[in-house]
């Protein structure tokens, strides 16, 4: 969850941190990116992985669940004391290690063996300048891996992607066009979350023809209870094994969100 749409849940100074529901999107995307990097972890891995622009460390936490080994960093902007203070009763790894600022991290000499950048590039102007000075930082070596995820289809830029801050969204060959221009390889690159498309896509119509929009939330003020909640995250799951069927025989199919997997180009 983006630390806008955390404070957008937490307005109310007197609400516990540990009542938070987080939008099954989130679950679902949590366990999508653990089946696209399995084959390039083990979870008798040690060391650190990094989430740049990690927002409410959910996903963090998630991931720890299931590689305990890593150490995690912790980095966005947002981050101040009360807001650490509120994560680290929270977190899953006691280790963890929160930055406001990549020029912070510190590794004792070590890199990184995974970098997340979790829906964070759309909300940079100059995204390939980012990614270019995070893949020449001291905590990237030869066998760091970045995983990528981005808004699918500027088409489908709507009030939503204005109230985030996002300039922009993707499709393949743009994020690879832009990752590779920052100095990266990108090893595999594709779509998910194909039926989100269709309420995104009527979503930007009715956008287009109504002049006055209602206010935008985002899905830190989602308030489904748990039934629901696994409901819509089952049905995004089973969306994701079933297209990348399809996928795996060669058929691309597109997805509200990209993703790309990549590494550092060895000099």
């Amino acid at each position: 969850m983006d630390i806008k749409e955390f404070n957008v849940d937490t307005k109310n100074e007197t609400q516990k941190q540990s009542e938070k529901q987080n939008h099954p999107w989130e679950y679902a995307r949590a366990k999508v990116i653990k089946h696209l990097t399995k084959r390039f972890l083990s979870k008798t891995d040690k060391g650190y992985i990094i989430d740049i622009g990690c927002g409410d460390i959910f996903f963090l936490n998630r991931f720890c669940q299931s590689y305990n080994g890593y150490t995690p960093v912790a980095v966005d902007s947002a981050f101040n004391e009360q807001i650490i203070a509120s994560l680290k009763k929270n977190s899953y790894s006691k280790d963890i290690l929160f930055c406001n600022d990549i020029n912070q991290i510190e590794l004792n000499g070590e890199t990184a063996r995974v970098i997340f950048l979790m829906d964070v590039i759309e909300h940079i102007e100059e995204d390939v300048k980012f990614l270019d000075m995070v893949s020449h930082s001291d905590f990237v070596g030869d066998e760091t891996i970045f995983v990528i995820t981005v808004p699918a289809f500027n088409s489908l830029y709507c009030s939503h992607d204005k109230w985030l801050g996002h300039f922009r969204r993707y499709n393949n060959k743009m994020l690879v066009s832009h990752v590779k221009e920052a100095g990266l390889s990108p090893v595999k690159v594709g779509y998910f979350f194909t039926s989100l498309l269709i309420p995104r896509f009527f979503q930007k119509q009715l956008e287009k023809m109504k002049k006055e929009h209602k206010e935008v939330t985002g899905i830190g003020d989602w308030k489904g209870g748990k039934l629901i909640s696994k409901l819509y995250e089952t049905v995004l799951l089973i969306d994701f094994y079933f297209f990348n069927i399809f996928r795996t025989i060669g058929i691309k199919m597109p997805g509200l969100s990209v993703y790309a997997i990549c590494k550092k180009n060895k000099s």
